[in-house]
């Protein structure tokens, strides 16, 4: 099976073999079914490889693709993967601020983790609104005491954005 579509492939060696050819191809087409595999693949060593390709991508316009997925309902349950894509990558996209701080409100505690990892490695952010709408999720979640082992976190992710809008 050649290209994409052998991502969708019953037998793992057709999965593999479409997985060399993305590594080969290093086109931006690849990324959203890739991650698509990455969500529904029962084989470890399949959703390793990919896990691998998509926390190494050197594709600036994958980082759009990510930052859609973190939105798309269909990725539920995978954001805190996501954005372990995002951070390994490089991909640092401050207009996707807000979303990355909505998934760590409302994620469980390895969300919250990538997210704090996200955030502190963004050097400044100019879009006010983005930050502080961030600032106020996390205060929120704060204050809603719903995840009381999460407290430490959310703290250090609400200092975090806090240095960022002091660099303002």
């Amino acid at each position: 099976m050649k290209g994409i579509i052998g991502l969708n492939s019953t037998k793992e060696s057709d999965v593999l073999a479409a997985l060399e050819e993305a590594k080969e191809s290093g086109d931006i087409q690849w990324v959203r079914p890739l991650l698509e595999t990455y969500r529904g693949h029962e084989s470890e060593v399949i959703r390793t490889e990919i896990k691998t390709m998509l926390g190494s991508l050197k594709i600036s316009a994958a980082s759009d693709v990510l930052a859609d997925a973190l939105e798309d309902p269909e990725f539920a349950g995978f954001e805190a993967d996501i954005i372990g894509f995002m951070w390994s990558s490089g991909f640092l996209p401050e207009e996707s601020l807000r979303t990355v701080t909505a998934c760590a409100t409302d994620g469980d505690f390895q969300c919250i983790v990538e997210a704090l990892t996200w955030v502190e490695e963004l050097e400044n952010v100019h879009d006010e609104n983005q930050l502080l709408d961030s600032i106020l999720l996390v205060r929120g979640a704060i204050e809603d005491d719903q995840k009381p082992e999460a407290k430490g976190l959310y703290e250090a992710l609400l200092n975090a954005l806090l240095v960022l809008e002091n660099q303002q």
